[in-house]
């Protein structure tokens, strides 16, 4: 899906905003933003690891009337920035998103399937 919003920090970090709502009953609406978060490599550059997305997060609001779809989303993605945006911005958060990563891999790579 195509991002309906996307921002580039000074420290490399890259925030996409792609929207995932849908109507479920009658005038009613699932608003869903999908925030992805990715960040350079180490040496400063965009790798192939680094497109990918490296952390997802989902902002959603339920039983939304169609009227008021844009707003809530537009809500949503202010409220996102104002809590989120210092963290994301500042100058340790890639080093910080590529530990958290490496460790959320190990982690997957060590576990077993019941037997």
């Amino acid at each position: 899906m195509t991002p309906f919003r996307t921002e580039r920090l000074a420290n490399g970090v890259a925030v996409a905003f792609v929207d995932l709502s849908n109507r479920y009953f009658g005038d009613y609406h699932r608003v869903c933003v999908e925030v992805r978060i990715t960040a350079q490599g180490a040496d400063g550059t965009a790798n192939a690891a680094a497109t990918v997305p490296r952390h997802v997060r989902r902002l959603e609001r339920m039983g939304i009337a169609g009227a008021d779809v844009d707003a809530v989303r537009r809500q949503l993605v202010e409220d996102f920035w104002r809590h989120a945006g210092p963290y994301l911005g500042h100058p340790d958060f890639p080093a910080q998103l590529a530990a958290k990563v490496a460790k959320a891999g190990a982690a997957q790579a060590g576990r077993r399937w019941p037997a």
